[in-house]
């Protein structure tokens, strides 16, 4: 882990030894231990850390920049110069007019790294699996997943006078229980290793696969259809990717380009970026070390604000909302702390009042067909089950949806009043803690255009 001196340090040289107009200095610096099961026991167990420096100089409107992952001066000397050759050779960028300049005062004080959720050993990881596969064979099942915890640092500097820091933790672990033709899953991530309730996360995934065994085969078409929270978050993200985005926005690319305080979705509907929300990770500044705040995305049904960052600001004629990504970023300002509020039911009452439909666990291998629209494609996965007369019957094989998202946030019949946070995995590109707060959604009509053999 980088401490806040070293990391000081480093950015006060490259912002002396730059011959820069502005120049920014991101470091982000990341340790990731995992400890892999498969077939009810522990195959891998890797750890990793890494420090990255990314550099971004402005020569008036011309933008370089250049990284490594090597704290040597002399390296972090080499990339400086690297950036400002790229950035000579550019052309200008019609929308730059300066990096942020913001007072140390702006940020909310607020941390959550946790020193055991960082700290935790293999040997810690060993007996959280230990726990889950004596799930899996109390009930005869097999178990896979994973176990993983960590920290990332964030450091960010510029020479408009810009300096944030900030460290957080986070432990993630998902399961998969598996009979010889059906699967359950789950997963969760948390701030602190003391959230985590392993036990009872081992037992739902086991639950689903019992529940899920000799699935019967159910032919394509439109069915009411319950999606728990795992499987909402997977659809709320495609908005916040392609919809809330103000890049897609201003050149005409999202769906709510022109449509900001219309009604587009049900009125049941509000969707928040929260970075302070109690439930998820907090994120006191963005990656250009402007102070992120709450807003309003989505109210009651009504499209109220997309997100943006210095670039996407200045084509606006707006100011920074507080959502850059590590520059480069050619995709544009994104929302990572989504909240959608939750209703008036629970997910008992959602299966109870159901004639007939589908109960999803989660979705896999989604893809936007239509970024515009936003209509999108993908599978269900890892307990998928039959309703019948306010009673879940049996499981059923897997189905292939195709869906568009605003199409089907109108044909909500209920919303969970409890919501659930969804932590992404860590994968495989650095850590860093992310996720969303959601409800389960009923949808009527919801689309499966094909069926599957398993």
């Amino acid at each position: 882990m980088i401490e806040k001196k070293q990391a000081k340090k480093i950015i006060d040289f490259v912002l002396k030894e730059s011959k820069a107009d502005q120049t920014e200095v991101v470091i982000f610096d990341f340790d990731s231990a995992l400890t892999r099961y498969a077939n009810n026991y522990i195959h891998q167990n890797v750890h990793e850390s890494n420090t990255g420096v990314s550099i971004r100089v402005c020569f008036g409107k011309k933008i370089g920049s250049s990284y490594t992952n090597s704290t040597e001066i002399e390296k972090i000397k080499e990339t400086l110069r690297w950036a400002e050759t790229i950035a000579r050779l550019q052309k200008d960028n019609p929308y730059f007019e300066s990096l942020p300049e913001v007072s140390c005062k702006s940020y909310k004080g607020v941390s959550y790294f946790d020193a055991r959720t960082a700290n935790m050993l293999p040997k810690e990881r060993a007996e959280v699996v230990k726990e889950i596969i004596s799930v899996a064979k109390a009930n005869n099942l097999t178990c896979f997943g994973s176990v993983s915890n960590g920290t990332s640092t964030i450091a960010i500097g510029n020479s408009k006078g810009v300096f944030a820091y900030s460290r957080s933790s986070d432990i993630f672990c998902n399961i998969v229980m598996a009979t010889e033709n059906s699967t359950g899953y789950v997963q969760a991530g948390a701030k602190s290793v003391k959230e985590m309730n392993f036990n009872r996360m081992a037992k739902i995934a086991a639950d689903k696969a019992l529940k899920s065994k000799d699935p019967l085969e159910l032919s394509p078409g439109q069915y009411t259809t319950i999606l728990e929270p795992l499987a909402v978050s997977d659809i709320i993200s495609y908005l916040a990717y392609y919809a809330f985005n103000g890049k897609t926005y201003e050149e005409g690319r999202s769906f709510l380009s022109g449509k900001l305080l219309t009604k587009v979705v049900d009125e049941r509907v509000t969707i928040i970026d929260d970075p302070f929300y109690k439930k998820g990770f907090i994120s006191p500044f963005d990656f250009e070390g402007v102070p992120k705040k709450r807003l309003v995305l989505i109210e009651k049904g009504v499209a109220k604000n997309v997100v943006y960052d210095s670039l996407t600001a200045a084509m606006a004629r707006k100011k920074s909302t507080g959502h850059a990504l590590m520059f480069p970023n050619p995709f544009g300002p994104v929302p990572l702390h989504i909240v959608m509020k939750g209703g008036d039911s629970s997910l008992e009452e959602m299966i109870k009042k159901t004639k007939k439909g589908i109960l999803l666990t989660r979705l896999h291998y989604t893809n936007v067909i239509d970024p515009y629209k936003l209509t999108f494609t993908g599978m269900t996965r890892d307990g998928t089950f039959l309703i019948e007369d306010g009673v879940i019957v049996k499981g059923i094989k897997n189905l292939r949806f195709t869906e568009n998202i605003f199409d089907a946030l109108n044909r909500i019949e209920s919303i969970s009043r409890d919501t659930v946070f969804i932590a992404d995995e860590p994968g495989y590109g650095g850590r860093m803690p992310r996720g969303m707060t959601v409800p389960a959604l009923k949808i009527r009509d919801f689309t499966f255009t094909s069926a599957t053999e398993f």
